[in-house]
């Protein structure tokens, strides 16, 4: 990396974080999107829901020891 100091490096990762991930094609993002916010949403939030009261951890309710 030579001399790169770690503010550019920083600044390269949020810029491709904020690019989104370039393995996902349109009909990817298209399809995220509908389980996130569209009309899969309900589905998606029961499933997330179901997942934190099968694990105590996940769901805040066990010790993190």
């Amino acid at each position: 990396m030579g001399g790169m100091a770690v503010t550019d490096l920083i600044e390269q990762r949020r810029l491709r974080r904020r690019a989104g991930d370039p393995r996902v094609t349109d009909a990817g993002r298209e399809i995220i999107s509908r389980i996130t916010t569209g009309d899969l949403a309900d589905e998606f939030q029961a499933a997330l829901d179901a997942d934190l009261v099968a694990d105590p951890l996940l769901g805040g309710q066990a010790d993190a020891d």
